[in-house]
């Protein structure tokens, strides 16, 4: 379908992307967590925010991020039924996280952040693409 070298550059546009809704985080995905993260979080207790705007905001960073993740990984592996484990990965470890961050704001303890700091950063960085790269490529290699 591609050329190797426009593989390479379809890759390194999506990667630009995926840079670009971080680079972008502030003016349009401000969930009030990020002020909150930025300061004395260790003894301050987690200001009244609205949970919806944030479970809201961190969807949408997810899904975007899904969405590239799996133009980069369909650009690379040629796999029949790729599409569909993808598709299931991502909507389990959404709902999963989804839930446990619901949880995290609504149960928040002064000191305790990492449970909402990780779940959070999962959500909004494109930390499946590091894990399912490695290990789609370890099963393409052993089919050769």
């Amino acid at each position: 379908m591609f050329k190797a070298y426009q593989k390479h550059i379809i890759a390194i546009i999506l990667l630009f992307f995926l840079i670009a809704i971080r680079f972008f985080e502030k003016p349009y995905f401000d969930d009030g967590l990020i002020r909150f993260f930025q300061h004395d979080y260790l003894t301050e207790p987690l200001p009244k925010l609205p949970i919806f705007k944030i479970i809201w905001m961190d969807s949408i960073r997810f899904w975007l991020n899904t969405v590239i993740t799996i133009l980069i990984l369909s650009l690379y592996f040629n796999q029949s039924g790729l599409l569909k484990f993808l598709l299931l990965v991502f909507t389990i470890s959404y709902l999963a996280s989804i839930l446990v961050l619901y949880l995290s704001l609504n149960n928040y303890q002064t000191g305790h952040y990492l449970t909402l700091f990780y779940i959070r950063r999962f959500l909004i960085q494109p930390l499946l693409l590091l894990l399912l790269a490695p290990a789609l490529w370890y099963q393409d290699s052993g089919r050769k």
